[in-house]
Order: structure tokens, then C-alpha cells, then sequence
């Protein structure tokens, strides 16, 4: 099998499981739901950890040049962290400090999306 083609199943499973587990993160812990809306959006932000790299491998599966491999990397968690912050807002409800992780995250990654556009071969 293509090595390509298997980082690209692995991150579908990946960004799969990310998600399930943004929307549901009770399947893996029997905590409680807090009571704080904030707190209650960020149990569900790890997560978008796992999300981030099921992009990078199916998105990005080279290691050279490094400049485009960790523009990529820091792109693909910044996102992974975005998509699961935005499911918890959907979620749990909004809170104006959620917002301003919002607006950060994207502020952040634009840089990386600029780095990568410039290095990528």
C-alpha cells in the first residue's frame, strides 16, 4: 500500500475521532459537565489536538523542506484547536472569552498559513 494513501486513512480516522470526541467528550471521561460555560467548552478543545493532526497527515505527508512540515504542523493544530472550540460554542453556548480565543487562534494562524504558502516546493 502507498505510504500517501495510508496517512491519508489514518487522518480521516483521525479527524473522525477528533470530532466525535469534540461533540461527545464523555465517551472517554465520566467527569461531570461543568456548570461554567467556559469550562464546559474547554473540555472539548483537546480534542481539536487530534483533529489538527489528522489534517496534517492528510493534507500535508512530506518532511522536507522542515520549514514547510512545521508551518503545516502548527497550522493543522491551530485549526484542529478552532474547529473543536467552535463545536463547543455550538455546543455549550458562547461566551465572549471564547471569542477572543476565537479571534487569537486566527490571528495565529494566519502566520503559519502565510509561512507555509511561501516555503511549500
Amino acid at each position: 500500500m502507498d505510504s500517501v494513501l495510508l496517512y491519508r486513512m489514518i487522518g480521516v480516522v483521525l479527524i473522525f475521532l477528533g470530532i466525535l470526541l469534540a461533540v461527545n467528550p464523555e465517551l472517554v471521561s465520566h467527569k461531570p459537565i461543568p456548570e461554567d460555560t467556559f469550562k464546559a467548552i474547554e473540555r472539548r478543545i483537546w480534542w481539536g489536538l487530534l483533529i489538527g493532526v489528522g489534517m496534517l497527515l492528510q493534507f500535508h505527508q512530506q518532511w522536507l523542506p522542515w520549514q514547510a512540515t512545521v508551518s503545516a504542523t502548527g497550522a493543522t493544530l491551530l485549526l484542529g484547536l478552532l474547529i473543536a472550540r467552535l463545536i463547543g460554542i455550538l455546543l455549550d453556548g458562547s461566551v465572549m472569552k471564547q471569542w477572543v480565543n476565537v479571534g487569537i487562534e486566527i490571528i495565529l494562524l494566519i502566520p503559519f498559513i502565510w509561512w507555509y504558502m511561501k516555503v511549500r516546493v
